[in-house]
């Protein structure tokens, strides 16, 4: 069964908070790419400030299409899932702002949020959540305990089979250690696939002049609304040119209206 809500009830919180992934989606208005991540450490990343706000904190990467999603549109969706015996799928719907980690409200919010800072974090993605959907999740996975006594005999023990993978926290920072963080969000962080402006920070460090990048973007989105706009033209210039004459003909009918209503 499927059930909604305005916002995200406590038993629903602290589930979430059990998982060990979750997932973010988002697009852009315009575009072929519609972007689904994979994250996890939700322990050091993940917060829940009230029902209807959260946030994470998100490392840098080799791209950076939701942040670009949030900067041109705001729309994300992060979703949970359970691997153990009982199923369920959760989704935030959210709107979301980015805060980067030159933002002087980012060492503030990593406190409010109860963790600490990490090698190759680029920044704070907040969460306004604006509706929550659950189902049943009965097409997800089991992840069983598995018992290989019989294979391995007194050595083993029921074991989960996954574990927080440290891949990521050592690779970036090693990229710290090498001062080539600044180098490697300039290449992948500054444009989307689909050529959305990325993350500001990144942004500036090549140079650009982001208040005119801005603008742009700005006039660029306008303009993609075309029928839209072509659209209110066309009702903007029928009215002027015949919206007097059309309203006194409804004057005038409303006038003869009352007036046989009165005779009568």
């Amino acid at each position: 069964m499927v059930h909604y809500y305005e916002s995200l009830p406590e038993d629903l919180r602290e589930w979430a908070l059990q998982q060990k992934v979750f997932f973010t989606a988002s697009a852009p208005l315009r575009g072929r790419h519609v972007n689904v991540s994979p994250k996890g450490l939700l322990d050091a990343t993940f917060h829940i400030f009230d029902p209807n706000h959260a946030a994470y904190m998100d490392s840098a990467g080799t791209g950076i299409e939701m942040i670009s999603h949030v900067y041109e549109n705001k729309r994300i969706t992060l979703m949970f899932c359970s691997l153990d015996e009982k199923p369920r799928i959760m989704r935030l719907f959210c709107t979301g702002t980015v805060i980067q980690r030159t933002d002087p409200k980012f060492p503030g919010l990593i406190e409010s949020m109860g963790k600490k800072e990490f090698p190759g974090i680029r920044a704070v993605i907040m969460l306004d959540i604006l509706k929550v959907q659950t189902s049943c999740g009965y097409g997800v996975p089991l992840l069983e305990r598995v018992n290989y006594s019989e294979h391995l005999g007194e050595r083993s023990e029921n074991r989960k089979c996954y574990k927080d993978r440290p891949t990521l926290e050592k690779m970036l920072g090693t990229i710290v250690k090498k001062g080539k963080l600044d180098p490697f969000l300039q290449e992948s962080n500054a444009r989307s696939i689909d050529g959305l402006l990325g993350l500001r920070e990144a942004r500036k460090m090549r140079g650009e002049w982001l208040f005119a990048y801005d603008v742009g973007a700005w006039v660029r989105r306008q303009l993609f609304q075309g029928p839209a706009i072509t659209f209110g033209v066309f009702i903007g210039f029928f009215l002027c040119s015949y919206g007097i004459a059309i309203l006194t003909h409804i004057v005038d009918l409303t006038l003869k209206m009352y007036t046989m209503t009165a005779r009568v």
